[in-house]
């Protein structure tokens, strides 16, 4: 296509995309922030995005390289730490060491494998410079705004979907390469829900208010959308923790924002939606549903390749040898022509082992773990109220794509691992502010308290307590 006959979006794009990677250089935190952007949203996909294909313009490559070079050249700007690794991110290193290595253990590797292996390490790398970039307040602020805009580019996209992007009555075809498909869609807006929740009750400004509701509108509108159960459950066990975890001194707040979401939410639903959703709470009809039991049997396959193989079959294997498990009694997964585990833990499981599982729930139960110290470091950090917040909307987003993960394959999409990596941003940040080093095991802080959520709500200048819509 002749330049002269591009849209205008395709020039902002051009121009937008170089000016993030020159101010990269400068600040590295716009790199982070750039790099997660093309992540999510993918100009590739994007109409406007489309005239600039036969260029061969790699987004993730040329934004992760210009991060680097910024980290390098502008360090100044790179928050200092004494840890240079610490013990998440070593537990990453070994994780993603087992990955490349799963190949000799286990029945070798396809090209498939090459590719998961390849996202692995660029995964590896690029969290490795969100720990860094992210373990200050200001930066951290930057990540949770990024979600943001993410969020309601890919909540607009979805609104404005056509016909050709649903199948079988479920949106697909929306956002980043690891969500085209409908589950992983709505498992990361869900997970995205409290973390603009968050935003929300902490947005200093008034004008930044609007922003945020209409990002969760649309993130709500796109789950709706989407109509997948494990969406829909992660939402559910999101909302528990929620409610009985809210922070005193804003629960009031959340309670109310809660309560109007759910008839925002029920006013966008259809007939269509509540059936799906329905079978979530019917046990007894499990046996009828072809979903379900599509699941159910590729569950007991992977339960019994695990049992085969203890030491996995491999990163990429799980669909290839899967078909040795096919029996007569198996009316529904082998149908299919691509054949997943539906739970991201059998996936590790399966693949990497009983070391790669291990590996992996030490990961995960080390980020919630951070996320108790951050409630601590928070009494004494520079402002406790946004803190305690922060904390409490990364542990409902962790529980809902955690609690989604169980329903379906998350183990090597990269927003998955941004989740689980916000805690250990968030307490290398709280943990400069209180004593200007983020090794929490070198401080000297107390336990917990038995409410570990309470909050002391600030002052407003006339006095009274300033809730989180002042």
């Amino acid at each position: 296509m002749d330049p002269s006959a591009w849209p205008i979006k395709t020039y902002l794009l051009i121009f937008t995309f170089a000016g993030a990677c020159a101010l990269s250089m400068v600040y590295p935190i716009v790199g982070i922030a750039n790099y997660m952007m093309v992540y999510m949203v993918n100009p590739h996909w994007w109409w406007w995005g489309k005239p600039l294909a036969p260029f061969g313009i790699r987004y993730s490559m040329t934004a992760a390289l210009c991060l680097f070079a910024g980290m390098m050249v502008s360090s100044a700007r790179v928050p200092r730490s004494r840890a240079i690794f610490g013990d998440w991110l070593i537990l990453l290193i070994l994780f993603t060491f087992i990955i490349t290595t799963s190949g000799l253990l286990g029945e070798g590797a396809s090209n498939y494998s090459v590719v998961l292996i390849d996202k692995t390490i660029k995964m590896a790398i690029f969290l490795y410079c969100l720990v860094r970039m992210g373990g200050e307040r200001r930066n951290f602020r930057v990540i949770l705004w990024t979600l943001v805009f993410g969020t309601l580019m890919i909540g607009n996209d979805a609104y404005n979907a056509n016909a050709d992007q649903f199948l079988n009555g479920r949106l697909n075809s929306i956002g980043g390469v690891d969500f085209r498909e409908s589950s992983g869609l709505g498992a990361h807006m869900v997970a995205m829900l409290p973390l603009l929740g968050i935003v929300l009750l902490t947005a200093k400004s008034w004008w930044k208010k609007p922003i945020v509701v209409v990002a969760a509108v649309l993130a709500v509108n796109t789950i709706i959308q989407c109509r997948t159960r494990s969406a829909f459950v992660g939402l559910i066990a999101a909302g528990i923790v929620g409610v009985l975890l809210a922070p005193r001194g804003v629960r009031l707040r959340i309670y109310g924002t809660l309560i109007v979401a759910g008839f925002g939410a029920y006013s966008l639903t259809d007939s269509y939606f509540w059936e799906r959703m329905n079978t979530v709470l019917k046990p007894k009809d499990y046996g009828q549903d072809a979903t379900i039991q599509t699941r159910v049997e590729l569950w007991q396959t992977a339960w019994q390749m695990f049992s085969d193989h203890p030491m996995g079959v491999g990163v990429g294997q799980f669909k290839y040898q899967a078909e040795q498990y096919e029996t007569s009694d198996m009316k529904h997964a082998f149908g299919l022509p691509r054949r997943v585990t539906h739970n991201t833990y059998l996936l590790c499981a399966t693949e990497l082992g009983i070391q790669g599982l291990i590996v992996f729930i030490a990961i995960i139960t080390l980020s919630l773990f951070k996320l108790r110290r951050c409630l601590r470091l928070s009494r004494e950090s520079d402002d406790p109220f946004e803190a305690r917040l922060m904390a409490y909307g990364c542990l409902l987003s962790l529980v809902s794509y955690l609690t989604a993960a169980a329903f379906t394959d998350r183990l090597y999409t990269e927003s998955f691992w941004w989740i689980l990596t916000l805690p250990v941003c968030l307490e290398r940040a709280l943990a400069r502010e209180v004593c200007a080093v983020d090794t929490v095991s070198e401080l000297d802080v107390e336990p917990a308290l038995a409410d570990g959520w309470e909050l002391e709500v600030p002052a407003d200048v006339w006095g009274r307590p300033m809730g989180a819509f002042s």
